[in-house]
């Protein structure tokens, strides 16, 4: 079991901010046990009597699969109790009245709990069993005006105490940041509107100037706003870990694919072999439609019907496989027609401990546990998911597995460092890895990749940023 004492410096510098600072935002790069400082911080603020509950919310993975599981890990958070909400109105309602430490609740419930915080307490003058909320993965909440961000604002200011927590504060630019804070902070640093941190702030870009980009005097002042209750933990900066390789796997479209594909890209429309037609009707239709053709097949109806076009990327994932060394494969896709493609290359055979598994959102917890012990025993061969499905809350590190493969980049960065992270980030990692892309050259794969990467410069600008105000301000 492990204890207090073998946290390392840094989990111990992320604890003390927490504790330190009743409004306070990490971003810490998966795999550095944010978990674990939350935890130990819950436990010290919990045993001085500074809050009287904690309400951490997350993903349905990361309430259901992490928090109450991690406590568990250490000496001194294993008396921590924890009370779920989920399920049937009235199993939520007795969750929340039950006595516990730690309520945990998935994002998609605030505008429930909100209700249920204003009937239940405090229209009744009574203050709700919870003080202090922590928010595991507050990108969750960067859209300021959606139902489920605004709807929980209202109950905001009875919190003594907030924490955020995410690796990606920025994956998307500089607008992603105010919801966020908004929802730390109340407002005090980047404003209580979107209109007014947009034009105090940021510039109208991108197509048809549909898009927002950070000012240059805008960049400075959000770092000084910000820098006092930000602690940006990097696993560069902090631990001596084996390098990941990056590595991009160009396929060639085959003849007639690149036909149907140059005809579809100039017309939005395009005849298959197999007599089925595909259609656009605007851009980011036909944007997508390019994504598939590149991938190997495409959908033809509402249903998901899908037509094969190719099959490239199946034999360079092939080799990828082969290049693996008989180690399993993480892999990471963006269409349901690739999963199902590669479910019928690679089919499951549990007895040799061959073929593609696929994790989603509709997995229930038990088959979600059987196939983490599978994995961890590399019994499995091919482990894929969808970034949305598998982006958090999920631990794959105890695998021999030392390459993410990803069939098809998807456009979000936070999703891509997420779905990576699974199998890399932190401490835990066993020797160099590596991140294989494997992309159709001459196709709209190649735009997808450069939005990536310039995302990331943005992201890591903003990070490098704050760490040096902190510096210079010795924070």
């Amino acid at each position: 079991m492990l204890t207090e004492a073998q946290l390392y410096p840094y989990q111990k510098r992320g604890l003390r901010h927490i504790i330190e600072h009743p409004n306070a935002m990490l971003w810490e790069d998966v795999g550095l046990g944010k978990t674990a400082q939350c935890l130990y911080a819950v436990r010290e603020l919990v045993d001085t009597l500074q809050v009287s509950g904690v309400l951490v919310i997350g993903t349905r993975r990361i309430v259901e699969s992490v928090w109450r599981q991690e406590a568990q890990k250490w000496k001194e958070t294993r008396q921590l109790t924890f009370s779920l909400v989920r399920g049937s109105p009235s199993q939520r309602i007795s969750a929340l009245r039950r006595p516990a430490n730690v309520y945990l609740v998935n994002y998609e419930l605030l505008p429930w709990l909100e209700i249920q915080i204003s009937y239940f307490w405090l229209r009744r003058k009574k203050y709700p069993p919870f003080s202090m909320v922590i928010y595991d993965e507050i990108t969750m909440l960067k859209n300021a005006t959606s139902r489920r961000t605004s709807s929980w604002l209202k109950v905001l200011p009875y919190f003594s105490r907030r924490v955020g927590l995410t690796g990606e504060p920025a994956a998307n630019g500089y607008k992603d940041l105010f919801g966020q804070f908004l929802c730390v902070d109340g407002g005090a640093r980047l404003g209580n509107t979107l209109t007014a941190y947009q034009e105090a702030f940021l510039t109208r870009s991108g197509f048809q100037q549909f898009g927002w980009s950070v000012t240059r005097t805008g960049e400075e002042k959000i770092k000084q706003r910000i820098g006092d209750i930000t602690l940006v933990l990097s696993e560069q900066d902090y631990l001596d870990l084996p390098e990941v390789h990056h590595r991009v796997v160009w396929v060639d479209l085959p003849p007639k694919a690149r036909e149907t594909y140059d005809r579809f890209e100039k017309n939005f429309f395009a005849d298959l072999d197999t007599g089925a037609s595909i259609s656009a009707p605007n851009q980011a239709a036909k944007i997508g439609k390019l994504l598939q053709l590149a991938s190997g097949a495409v959908y033809t109806d509402e249903q998901h019907n899908w037509e094969l076009v190719h099959e490239e990327k199946i034999g360079a994932l092939s080799d990828v496989l082969e290049e693996a060394a008989g180690r399993p494969l993480f892999l990471g896709h963006t269409f349901i027609h690739e999963r199902e493609r590669i479910q019928q290359a690679f089919p499951d055979k549990p007895a040799e401990g061959k073929g593609a598994v696929f994790l989603s959102s509709r997995i229930g917890e038990a088959e979600f546990q059987r196939i983490q012990t599978r994995w961890a025993r590399d019994q499995i061969q091919i482990l894929g998911a969808h970034p949305k499905s598998a982006g958090y809350g999920l631990n794959l590190q105890q695998s021999s597995a030392r390459i993410t493969a990803w069939f098809g980049l998807p456009w979000s960065l936070e999703q891509y460092n997420q779905l990576n992270g699974r199998l890399f980030g932190g401490h835990r990692r066993k020797g160099e890895s590596s991140i294989v892309k494997i992309l159709a050259r001459d196709t709209f794969d190649e735009v997808v990749l450069d939005r990536l990467a310039s995302k990331i410069e943005t992201q890591d600008s903003l990070k490098r940023a704050v760490n040096s105000y902190r510096r210079k301000r010795n924070l």
